[in-house]
């Protein structure tokens, strides 16, 4: 059987994964591009939760479903150091219009665990260490969530895959994808031509730009994703819940080594979403952001008053129309893009299961409908022209 070569673009998470699932068969020669360090731009800087939050729709649900199913794969016989503490959820309002929110989001849970309670039930229903709940007005707790280590486990996504023939250059720019009478043909990296049957678009909020090298503009935008790390002078001696304030977008979490992560999501697609050149984005968390982060971190973990920023840094978030993901085919012959809505980690597994069953089989997947970019206006793919 002839041999099928594969470019794949970025060496993060969901590139590593689709090189895996793509060299589960010997039919396949992968190569990955990566521009800098394996798993050190989006990956690197991804607050890696994982879990079911209770109300994703059920296609969704699925998806996360095959992620959770792989990870406990990988877990039980790991290759590297991927560790995952389990931090559940507590998303807060401080105010009675946001607290009746909640208390709706919680109704519409159908597939839990989601538990709303009021403010002043959080004393006698939860063991808080660390939290103030004194200006809680409710809360939704969500006790199925965590967070990885999304290098290790892009790492160990990395090792198998290098065991099942896959190349890695490291370092390499790759600055056109050739196409002939509409099929891809290769790319150029670094100056130097190579010929490839398929072009795999993996690489975060780079693929807008990759995809707009053949003049197909996906519906992605981007929100920049600020982190600051804090050093407390004395934590506490306890495990404590990760935590959203939903007024403000603000969530943060204690880690296990005894700082805090804190971060910023200002809102969806519709809201908070523009065009980000990842390459333009501030190193350094604007100062605006510093302060409304901090000042909310200090509101509801007190006992972080006045720590020290120990590091910081800057990813850059894509978000979809639908809140969905996008993995698979395009209008164009052999050419295939990722998407996400800031989840990346969660289903950067079953996104590397479609594109390999997509591109080495032709089978769509039971997921094609959940995914596919032609679900979006204005957007087909080879799978649906030949269907039709």
């Amino acid at each position: 059987m002839q041999t099928t070569r594969i470019a794949v673009v970025g060496g993060g998470i969901v590139g590593s994964s689709v090189a895996y699932h793509l060299g589960e068969t010997a039919d396949a020669d992968v190569t990955v591009f990566e521009q800098g360090e394996l798993a050190g731009e989006t990956t690197a800087a991804s607050g890696a939760f994982c879990g079911l939050w209770g109300d994703e729709p059920p296609a969704y649900r699925r998806l996360k479903a095959y992620g959770v199913r792989l990870y406990n794969e990988f877990f039980e016989a790991p290759r590297m150091n991927s560790p995952y503490t389990l931090a559940p959820r507590l998303e807060i309002a401080s105010t009675p219009e946001t607290a009746r929110e909640l208390r709706a989001e919680a109704r519409e849970c159908a597939h839990g665990p989601v538990e709303y309670v009021p403010g002043d039930r959080l004393d006698a229903e939860l063991l808080h260490p660390g939290l103030d709940t004194s200006a809680v007005e409710s809360a939704l707790y969500r006790p199925n969530i965590g967070f990885l280590d999304a290098t290790e486990l892009a790492a160990e996504f990395v090792a198998r895959a290098q065991n099942r023939g896959v190349t890695f250059e490291i370092g390499t720019q790759v600055e056109t994808v050739t196409t002939a009478d509409g099929s891809v043909t290769g790319l150029v990296a670094d100056g130097e031509h190579r010929e490839f049957d398929a072009v795999v678009a993996a690489a975060g909020p780079w693929n807008t730009r990759i995809a707009g090298l053949v003049g197909l503009d996906l519906p992605i935008r981007h929100t920049l994703g600020p982190i600051l790390i804090f050093d407390p002078p004395a934590g506490v001696p306890y495990d404590t819940f990760s935590v959203k304030h939903a007024e403000s977008g603000v969530y943060f979490r204690q880690q296990p080594d005894g700082t805090v992560f804190a971060g910023h999501y200002p809102g969806g697609y519709d809201e908070a979403g523009r065009n980000i050149d990842p390459d333009d984005a501030p190193t350094v968390v604007p100062a605006d952001l510093r302060e409304k982060i901090r000042r909310v971190v200090e509101a509801y973990f007190p006992w972080t008053e006045g720590a020290r920023v120990a590091d910081e840094w800057v990813g850059v978030r894509s978000l979809t129309p639908d809140g969905g993901a996008i993995a698979g085919w395009t209008e164009m012959d052999g050419l295939y893009v990722t998407g996400f809505n800031a989840a990346g980690i969660q289903l950067a597994p079953v996104i590397g299961h479609v594109v390999a069953e997509q591109l080495l089989r032709g089978n769509p997947t039971d997921y094609y409908d959940a995914v596919r970019l032609s679900r979006f206006d204005g957007f087909t793919d080879v799978f649906r022209e030949r269907e039709t």
